[in-house]
C-alpha cells in the first residue's frame, strides 16, 4: 500500500483468477522443462516449455490491479491491466456500502508465543470494498510468506485507512472451516 497524499491512496492488489491461471501455466512450463530433459518428446516439450514460460511470466508481470481511493473525487477508481492494456472503472462513494475484513478461523496468537512469529499457511486475512450492488472488490490479501501477526496488522491498517477516507463502516468476519461466515 502506498499513500499518495494525506487524502488519497493507491493500493496494488495481486492475485485473483487471472494470475492463478497463469501461475498454473508457469508450473506447466516447468513440467515441460523436466520432460524435455528426461527425453520425452524433447523437441515438443522444449518448445512448449519456452512458449509457456515466457507467456506466463509476461501475463503475470503485465497484469496488476490498482485501486485508487480519492475522497476529493468521491469514489474509487479501479484499474485492471491485462497485457499492459488498462481497463478503468470508477465506483462512486455513494455506491459503496462497507469495508469487510475476512479472517481465517485460526487468528494468530498475540501473546508472543514461539508459533506467533513463524509462518502459518493456514492463516489468511482479506479486505474487501463492498458495493451496494455487484461484486465485492478485494483491496488486500495476506501472502503466504511472513508472519500472521504482520499480515493481520497490515489488513487492519488498510481497512481503517480506507474506511476513514471513504466514511464507510468496517465489518469484521471470521471464516470457519467449511462453515458460514460469522460477523462480529
Amino acid at each position: 500500500m502506498e499513500a499518495a497524499s494525506a487524502e488519497s491512496m493507491e493500493l496494488e492488489v495481486r492475485g485473483g483468477m487471472w494470475e492463478g491461471i497463469h501461475a498454473v501455466l508457469f508450473y506447466l512450463a516447468v513440467t515441460f522443462a523436466i520432460l524435455a530433459t528426461v527425453g520425452v518428446m524433447r523437441v515438443a516439450t522444449g518448445i512448449g516449455c519456452v512458449f509457456t514460460l515466457f507467456y506466463s511470466m509476461f501475463a503475470i508481470f503485465s497484469s496488476p490491479v490498482y485501486v485508487q481511493i480519492d475522497p476529493s473525487h468521491r469514489g474509487v477508481t479501479v484499474e485492471r491491466y491485462h497485457y499492459f492494456i488498462p481497463h478503468r472503472r470508477h465506483i462512486e462513494q455513494g455506491d459503496l456500502e462497507r469495508v469487510t475484513v475476512i479472517e481465517s478461523s485460526r487468528p494468530p496468537n498475540p501473546q508472543g508465543e514461539q508459533t506467533s512469529g513463524k509462518r502459518d499457511l493456514t492463516y489468511s486475512v482479506k479486505v474487501y470494498l463492498e458495493p451496494r450492488q455487484g461484486h465485492r472488490l478485494k483491496i488486500f490479501r495476506s501472502g503466504l510468506s511472513g508472519a500472521p501477526l504482520d499480515a493481520r496488522e497490515k489488513a487492519f491498517l488498510v481497512a481503517l485507512e480506507v474506511s476513514g477516507a471513504l466514511s464507510l463502516p468496517v465489518v469484521y468476519t471470521v471464516r470457519h472451516d467449511g462453515g458460514p461466515l460469522e460477523d462480529t
